[in-house]
């Protein structure tokens, strides 16, 4: 009876042994196909919107690119079956929304807004029980990143050229006084 339960126990260590190393190897296969799948996908609207990306980062299976020169975003979603084409011209802000459930993180959400004020797309990096929650640090960091290069793009695009910015002096401040007899 015990030999039966040694032997039970060595051969589900060894069937263990041998069929866990094909299990990983075959998730990390999948990531990879999905990986390269995001990367061509993103590659491939870029050339038919006629974008050179200068910065582009996958998380989960949504991938975003950016064309700085342009002022252009491209944001893919397989989720909603999106594939956005944002001209940075139009937008005046761009704020990072993070809701909550319960005790743990529902949504991560970069909404962008127009010069009206009203709300015009949304960029979700993240939402519970569709994308992986030990990626969690990792997306929150990836939109604060993207949140500060938008920003910074529609900042620099809302100064007016041939104006030079003073500070502290006003250009109509005098320095010398004036003479009195």
């Amino acid at each position: 009876m015990e030999n039966n339960i040694e032997n039970t126990l060595i051969t589900g260590g060894l069937l263990g042994l041998i069929i866990v190393p094909f299990l990983v190897i075959n998730h990390l296969s999948k990531r990879t196909k999905i990986s390269l799948a995001m990367t061509e996908r993103l590659a491939g609207l870029a050339s038919r919107s006629n974008c050179q990306l200068s910065r582009s980062e996958q998380f989960g299976a949504r991938a975003i690119g950016l064309d700085e020169n342009a002022g252009t975003i491209l944001f893919i979603d397989p989720y909603k079956n999106k594939d956005l084409i944002i001209d940075l011209a139009e937008i005046t802000a761009c704020k990072l929304l993070k809701k909550m459930d319960i005790n743990a993180v529902g949504s991560i959400v970069l909404q962008l807004i127009n010069k009206n004020g009203a709300l015009v797309y949304t960029m979700p990096f993240y939402r519970r029980f569709i994308d992986d929650e030990n990626c969690l640090p990792v997306i929150i960091k990836s939109a604060e990143k993207w949140r500060g290069l938008i920003l910074n793009l529609v900042s620099s695009q809302r100064k007016p050229s041939g104006i030079k910015l003073f500070r502290g002096f006003t250009p109509q401040t005098s320095f010398s006084r004036p003479v009195t007899q």
